[in-house]
Formats: C-alpha cells, structure tokens, sequence
C-alpha cells in the first residue's frame, strides 16, 4: 500500500514549476516483474514500468542495484528522490492533508567538491566501492539531534495509520541497539515492514512499521550526515571481496582518517584514505594493495588496454575456482540416474536424472553466453574451469583444461559428460561464475564387485555393458567411495523383475566377480605426525647476481627481513595448492600436534580463518610462532590452529624470500636502526640484488626509489652512522647460521633447557648435556 504526501505525488515540499521541467511518460510498456502490460514508473530512474505497486515492492531489491536516479536542479538545491511509482501526472492528492506525519526525501545533503579534505570517520563499509563517512566537523550537532530525537520519540506512541512511502524521511528504532535514528524509507519489504536507510550512517535494517515514528521539521535542519564514498584507485577481486572488507575494517576502526576528494561518480565522491596516527603515514588504498586485499582499478579515462583485460580476468579467476564443485554421494546412496559416458564397466559416467532439466536450462544459456564472448585473454592452464566447444554437436559446455598440447590445441573433459576432447585454443572460453552453481554433473563409476577376466577389459563386455545401460534410467546403489569416483550397483527396474547389470555381465561370464572391500578396511583421513620433517620443503631459489623487485613483508633486523616477489608469479598454481589445502585441513582428524622448530606445517591465519602453508619460528607447550611461507608474514598462534603438513603441499617452493642486508658488520642492534630500518623498508616495494647464500638466506643489496632517486639501503644506514660496513667475506662468515641455522641452535638450546629441567640436580647429567651440545 503506497501512501502520498500533500501537495504532490512527488512531494510535500512541492514546487508546481518542477513537473513542467519533467517529459511526458510514454503511454506504457511491459512490467519488469511479471511481463504484464503496466503504465507504472519507477519515479527514480523512470525507465522501468510495473503493472501494479505490488510488482515494484517485489521487483525494488534487484531493480536498486541498476536504478540511476533522475536529478533535476531547482534553486541549486540537489533533489534527493528514493523509488515510489506513480503514474503520469493524473494521481490527485489532497492539499490539506497534514505534513507533518512523514518528511519527504527532499533534505538537504552534505555538499562536497573535488579537492575537498576533513576529518571524519567511516561509519559502514559494504565494499571497497559502497563505504559512509562522517565529518568530525559535524560530531557535536549529530549528538544533539539525536539526543533530541530520542526524546522526542520516546513521548511519541506508535500509530497503526503511519504508513511513510517509499522515499520519505521518518525516525526508525535501530534493531541493534533500540535507539532511534533519522530514516529514509526504501521499499516495502511485506505488508507490515519496511526496509530502511539511516541517513546518518549509511547501513540498512528491516522493521516492522511499530518500530517508525514520524519526523517533525526541526529535527532535518541538520544535513543527512552520510556521505557515500568509493574508495579511489582500488576495486576487490572478486574471490577476496570478504577478506577485503574485513581487512579494511579493521584498517579503519575506530580512527579518524583524512578523507580527500579526488574524483565524483554519479552520487559517490571518490575519496582516499590516509591515517595519520600511524608512523609512516598509511595511505588505505595502497595498503589494500600491498597486502594483496585489492586489485588496483585502472583510470576510465585511460585508453583501453588489452592489459585491463588480463588484470581483470586474473581477479575473476580466484572465484570461479572457489566456485567449483562436484556432486557430492555418500555411502550407501540409491538414486535414479543415466549413464552418458562409457568407456568400460570399470570406468563410466552417470548423471542424477531429477538434474537433467536444470541442465539442459544452463547448457542453452551457455551458449548462448559463448557465442558473444571472446576468446580467452588469459592462456589455460591443467585444471582451469572453462566453456568449451564439442565439435560433433557444435554446442558449447562446461569443461575443465586436462592438458594443452603442443601443437597449440587443449585438452578439455566436459564435466557434466565425462567425455573428452582435443579442441582449439580459440574454441576455449572463460566461464562465467553464474554458470558454476549448478554442480558438475558427470558422476565417474565402475561397477562393483566385479573386475576383468584379465589385465584389460574385454572389449566385448564393454559393448554388453553400453547395451544394457544406453538411454536408460536406472538405479544406482554407492557401494563405495573414493576421491576418483564412486563403485555402484547398476539396476534396471523398468521389468517386472529388476535386472542388476553387474550380474548378468558375470552370469555371461564377461567378467569376473571381486569381494568387495569392507567400508571400515578404508584407510584413515588421520595425518601422521610424521610426514614431515626440516628437510621436506624448499623456498625460491636465487642465483647470485639476480636482481628482483619485491616488498618487504617483514622486518626483524638487518640480518633478517622477509620478502615475495612483486609482481607475483604463479598465483594460479599457488591459489590451486590452498584451495585443495584448505580441504585438506578441514577433513584433517584433529590431533594433539606438537610441531619443531623449522618445521613446515598447516597454520591457521587469525585473519580471514583459511589455512596456509607455513614455517615454524618458535615453539612452546601452548603456542607456536609461524612464518606463512608464501606471504612473508609473522603470527604467534595457539597449537589448536596448526596441524602437519604432507610432502605433496610442499612440492612448490615457498613464495618467501629470507633477506640479510649484505656488506655491513652484524651487531646488537638498537632500536634506532630497528625503526629506521623498517620506515625504509616495511611494506614497500624496493628491488634487491643478491651478493651471496648462506642456506635459506640471500645476503642482497636493496634499493628503494625515493623522490630523488634511487637510495642503496646498506648506503643510507651507513652515512647516517647507524651501521658499519664490513667486506663481503666477512658479511657471508658474520651471518652464518642466521634463519634456519638460527632455529636449529635455537634447538639445541631447548633439548638442554629441557634436560635440565628433566635431570635437576643430578651431577651425572653434566657429562650427557655436554656431548648434546657439542652435536
């Protein structure tokens, strides 16, 4: 039920000049909804038409990610107008109903320019893109308000009869708290509730129509306190959206940030973030970037570059793996299904019948989808999901890269057919992730309790077999489960009398019959603890003389500070290595874990929850310090959140880089040249040359570009008299046993702290403490 205020069908506040500025609606067009014809409008965007206001209500959750409002300028005053539908201009309404009951949307904004800065806050984060700030400026007068809100609202009953439209500015009592703030009303979420927007602030909430009081004029003097930024010069990928805002949540909390306007869009100001609390100065877009958590946006008034392409087809490329996913079967599962694919009893595959239509609906659009998308811009790689094209049919399917050949043609296996195919690079495409939520349909089976009379199957029973099952709808029993597929029973029920094809292709003695394994008899998902050893992983190995450009990811001293390359190289198999960890550790059986020093392993990272390949630093009874091996980062954590790693996660090296400042003489650093050091290095992007290896550690020269040139770090140090040089000899022989020689005498230290806790007291364990420490 929609409600007007007086005056207009636009507003309380009207102007009889303003609907002569506006153009004629068309006679009508199709509702966006339903597909009815429908003269109704949306009064925002004015493009789209409804049958009913039933339909908009339903139709406003989707239609306001699109809707692009219609600004009009009357008086130099900015027309702020949410979505409520009205017809031409013949509504009628009355001009003496009462004004006061709900204020319209046309309120006044807070006003900002290009190369405007202020103090201020951020109050809600969507995303990188959709984020609120407040100004400081304004903190006094938005507490007054709504303290006088507050009051106000508390001697005010609720009213059955207040029902604010859509786009009226009313007082809403905050789920979370039951406070009342200033609102503007969105859409009718039911009958009796309603979506909000708190002007002040930026977030939304759902609430019944009790929980809404009507705002007096007094209380919207003051300007809607919200400001709806972007963040300049940085977008989210798309598989990371969640760790971003999480990460830039954190970045922000609780601060007050310098907000500079750099740019306008539609109603957006496109701002940057700096902190100047911290020391250095952290701009939050560039820290965004640095670790990884956004992907920079390129200039739209930049020519369009093939590169763009690629940039962004890299982000998108995260969540279409995350988003794949197969048909998962359990123990013991009957289910109606068609065998597509057979290339013996021992190998074939089966689609689940009740998927077939929903199939059918996304292989239609796919192609469709194919036919108007270009060639992929980025080359393909083993196991990368794609849309391929199948040349016997000329249709175009989902498929998963198995190998490009040399000749330039790849590979594909059609995941919901299970068959295979040798294709053109050109007949490859990148799949769109809306075509990922329906699971891969080919089921890989084998017929259980049977094997080939010989070695190979006999091709005879091959043919049999494809007889038997070709076009049929069967019943297949999961007798057994492995991470290649699933054995099954195959019957055909459609007789009187059910015919199990396992059996008669035993009774045609085509094949012969196999006990089947026990379920209990599969081997345990449990890690040992001993898969792992010091010896079983590797990191990047450099070549003396390579130069690299990196950032700096950690700084514990001029002997050793960590890096990763920069740009990184093999992401996509490195992001491919933590999407199968990650399901590795989650099927992991706990147990108690109590890793060595130097030893790799699986670490939970407090900040997003997923798990990692790491190192280990440090170890006590309770808690452990890792160093994530692909991320250069540090973190102390509890044993629950660290468990063995096996050898096939090691076999790619560690993305991190162990770094020592080449050509200066080691000492007891003070905690000058600590800060120094980590102003001049942390978090940047410098370039390092190595002089020397000792072990995991690359003893290099590290430049950074200042505003004046490039500056050799060693150099810098040198010449404001924090550290002393020393020849390169000396610098190999000053740093042996830093890193990993470190952790193996740190070692040693602990065997005999626990000796001597184990044996205090006792004279006759000096001789044993000093043969372990001459080891």
């Amino acid at each position: 039920k929609l409600q007007c205020s007086s005056k207009s069908a636009f507003s309380i506040c009207y102007d009889k000049s303003f609907l002569s500025l506006l153009v004629p609606p068309p006679k009508g067009g199709t509702c966006h909804r339903c597909g009815l014809s429908g003269k109704l409008r949306c009064s925002q965007c004015l493009q789209t038409y409804y049958c009913s206001a039933d339909c908009q209500k339903k139709d406003w959750p989707a239609h306001r990610v699109v809707c692009d409002p219609l600004k009009q300028n009357i008086n130099k005053k900015k027309l702020f107008q949410y979505v409520y539908i009205f017809k031409g201009g013949e509504k009628n309404i009355p001009e003496d109903e009462d004004s006061s009951h709900c204020l319209n949307s046309i309120t006044k904004f807070v006003s900002l320019s290009i190369g405007d800065e202020f103090s201020g806050v951020v109050s809600h984060i969507q995303s990188p893109d959709t984020f609120f700030c407040q100004r400081m400026q304004s903190a006094r007068q938005l507490a007054e308000l709504e303290a006088s809100l507050n009051e106000y609202c508390g001697k005010i009953p609720s009213s059955p009869s207040f029902r604010p439209p859509a786009g009226h500015v009313c007082c809403a009592q905050f789920t979370e708290d039951n406070l009342w703030y200033r609102a503007a009303v969105t859409a009718y979420a039911s009958e009796d509730t309603v979506l909000v927007d708190y002007v002040d602030y930026g977030n939304s909430d759902s609430l019944p129509l009790a929980r809404l009081r009507p705002i007096i004029p007094s209380l919207m003097d003051l300007p809607a306190q919200a400001i709806r930024c972007s963040l300049a010069g940085v977008k989210a990928p798309l598989a990371r959206t969640s760790e971003c805002i999480s990460y830039l949540r954190k970045l922000v909390k609780d601060k007050v940030l310098t907000v500079k306007v750099v740019d306008k869009e539609s109603s957006k100001s496109v701002v940057e973030l700096t902190d100047a609390s911290s020391t250095p100065v952290i701009n939050v877009s560039s820290l965004l970037l640095e670790e990884g958590f956004a992907v920079e946006e390129l200039s739209l008034a930049l020519p369009a570059a093939r590169g763009s392409d690629v940039e962004q087809a890299k982000g998108e490329y995260e969540h279409i793996l995350l988003m794949c996913k197969w048909i998962k079967l359990t123990l013991n599962q009957t289910l109606s299904v068609i065998v597509c694919t057979v290339y013996s009893p021992g190998e074939f595959y089966c689609q689940i019948s009740n998927k077939l239509l929903a199939l059918n609906s996304l292989n239609k659009t796919l192609s469709e989808y194919c036919q108007n998308t270009p060639p992929d811009v980025l080359e393909p790689e083993n196991g990368d999901p794609c849309c391929a094209f199948y040349s016997e049919d000329g249709k175009w399917y989902r498929a998963v890269v198995q190998k490009v050949t040399s000749d330039g043609r790849v590979r594909v296996s059609f995941v919901d057919y299970g068959n295979t195919e040798d294709v053109p690079w050109d007949n490859i495409r990148q799949i769109s992730p809306s075509f990922l939520k329906l699971p891969f349909q080919a089921i890989k089976c084998w017929l259980s309790g049977i094997k080939p009379g010989n070695s190979k199957w006999n091709p005879e029973a091959t043919r049999r077999f494809h007889m038997y099952t070709s076009g049929l709808e069967l019943q297949a029993t999961v007798t057994s489960l492995s991470e290649d597929g699933a054995g099954v029973v195959l019957t055909d029920n459609a007789t009187d009398c059910p015919t199990i094809i396992n059996e008669i292709l035993t009774e045609e003695k085509l094949v012969v019959k196999e006990v089947l394994q026990d379920e209990n008899d599969f081997p345990n998902t449990s890690v040992d603890q001993n898969a792992t050893s010091l010896g079983h992983w590797k990191s990047i190995e450099l070549a003396v003389d390579e130069t690299m450009s990196v950032c700096v990811t950690e700084v514990v001293s001029p002997d050793l500070f960590y890096a990763v390359p920069f740009p990184k190289k093999g992401q996509k198999k490195l992001f491919k290595e933590l999407i199968s960890l990650e399901d590795y550790c989650r099927s992991c059986n706990k147990q108690p874990f109590q890793p060595k020093l130097g030893e790799a392993c699986c670490a939970q990272f407090s900040g997003n929850g997923n798990w990692y390949r790491a190192v280990v630093l440090e170890a006590s009874q309770s808690a452990v310090k890792v160093l994530y091996g692909d991320y250069g980062n540090t973190e102390t954590l509890p044993l629950s959140k660290v468990l063995p790693i096996t050898d096939s996660y090691l076999k790619l090296p560690f993305q991190t880089i162990a770094c020592s400042l080449a050509g200066i003489e080691k000492a007891k650093w003070s905690p000058l040249v600590l800060d120094t050091l980590k102003k001049l290095l942390l978090k940047q992007h410098v370039t390092i040359t190595v002089k020397g290896i000792n072990g995991n550690v690359n003893l290099v020269t590290v430049e950074k570009h200042l505003d004046n040139g490039y500056v050799n770090v060693a150099d810098k140090l040198l010449k404001e008299g924090l550290v002393t040089s020393c020849s390169a000899e000396n610098s190999h022989s000053e740093h042996q046993g830093t890193y990993f020689g470190l952790i193996t005498s740190l070692e040693k230290h602990k065997q005999v702290l626990l000796f001597l806790l184990n044996k205090f007291g006792n004279p006759d364990g000096f001789a044993d403490m000093k043969n372990l420490l001459n080891h």
